[in-house]
């Protein structure tokens, strides 16, 4: 544990330090920035506004985060950016916890976490003001607390973590929407399916359910008393359209395979080494249940994203979690069996 609040805390210097060293870009900083100083200013904290016209492409919890901090520290760069560092090193911190419960080994968990945080899209990510830093860190806790209730034998806590899965999803959806029903889905059911255990949902889905409903429906029916429109907007304009557009339409256009360069990208440094965990996985085979969980939560993630027309090199930030468990995870197994022996061509 002492190694691993060693991490955490170099992590909180690399994250914190350049948050108020350059300037807010434009436009989706100084966007993320400005919506929630105008809900300050106006008092206003149901119904976004920018340039003090209404914005219905997002939720609010995103605002309601960046305004607190705002509130916290000032209007400046540090305030408007620390949610998303913040979100980022908690998501490390899920994955440590993860990795560490159900492998009993501190070093595989130190070191997931830590390739987590030095991905290059993990850190710039966790460096701009964006929403998908805290979009990425609700999925994780959901998906992190539903493993850990699928394998909680004492019935008070296994609601307990059921009820956290649903009100992390509940802050997801208040987060970037409707994905955050979609996403869990298409994780969890392909393991439940891949473990013989898919009935199980039935018996587990419905305590998630009622407190996701729970976190939701206060701001909903606020905003749907205000703004009577903005369900068919945000429904129907901003995901069923924005998903199923053809590609010569849709916002942000991209083919179905964009996301494999990013993801090459993106988790760089690691990428030289992805062959050697490669091997590893393929070594070891998928014999565990977090093995086989966090296989399941990549692969839909990356397929559910790549099904949209429309794409972001941000988007895939939910993948970054489970992938760099199965990186480290292959990498250490293939290292112990002695087998360390090429990486593009070049000895390890």
């Amino acid at each position: 544990m002492k190694s691993f609040l060693t991490v955490l805390l170099v992590a909180i210097v690399i994250y914190v330090l350049p948050l108020n060293v350059r300037p807010m870009s434009i436009p989706d900083e100084s966007r993320y920035a400005e919506i929630p100083r105008e809900m300050i200013v106006s008092g206003d904290w149901v119904v976004p506004h920018l340039n003090g016209l209404r914005y219905f492409e997002k939720p609010v919890m995103g605002y309601w985060l960046n305004g607190l901090s705002i509130l916290a520290f000032g209007e400046n760069n540090f305030a408007a950016r620390l949610p998303s560092a913040v979100s980022t090193l908690l998501s490390a911190i899920l994955l440590f916890l993860l990795a560490w419960k159900f492998t009993g080994d501190e070093r595989k968990a130190i070191l997931s976490a830590a390739a987590f945080l030095t991905c290059v899209e993990v850190f710039a990510i966790g460096v701009f003001n964006v929403l998908d830093g805290l979009f990425s860190m609700f999925v994780t806790a959901m998906m992190v607390s539903f493993f850990f209730a699928l394998n909680e034998t004492r019935d008070r806590q296994r609601n307990i973590l059921l009820a956290l899965c649903g009100a992390s999803c509940g802050m997801a959806f208040l987060t970037k929407g409707f994905l955050a029903f979609a996403l869990p889905a298409a994780g969890i059911i392909p393991y439940l399916a891949w473990e013989r255990r898919i009935k199980e949902i039935f018996r587990l889905a419905w305590l998630p359910a009622i407190a996701a409903i729970a976190v939701i429906l206060p701001w909903a029916i606020l905003i749907h008393i205000r703004e009577g429109e903005f369900w068919f907007q945000f429904f129907w304009i901003e995901h069923i359209r924005r998903f199923f557009a053809p590609l010569g339409k849709a916002q942000h256009a991209e083919p179905f395979w964009f996301f494999l360069p990013v993801l090459a990208a993106g988790v760089f440094p690691w990428l030289l080494l992805l062959p050697a965990a490669a091997a590893g996985i393929w070594q070891k085979g998928f014999s565990g249940n977090l093995t086989r969980f966090a296989a399941c939560w990549f692969l839909s993630f990356f397929l559910v994203f790549s099904a949209s027309t429309g794409k972001l090199g941000t988007y895939i930030l939910p993948c970054f979690p489970p992938l760099m468990f199965l990186v480290v995870e292959g990498l250490l197994t293939h290292l112990q069996q002695g087998r360390s022996k090429l990486v593009f061509g070049t000895a390890v």
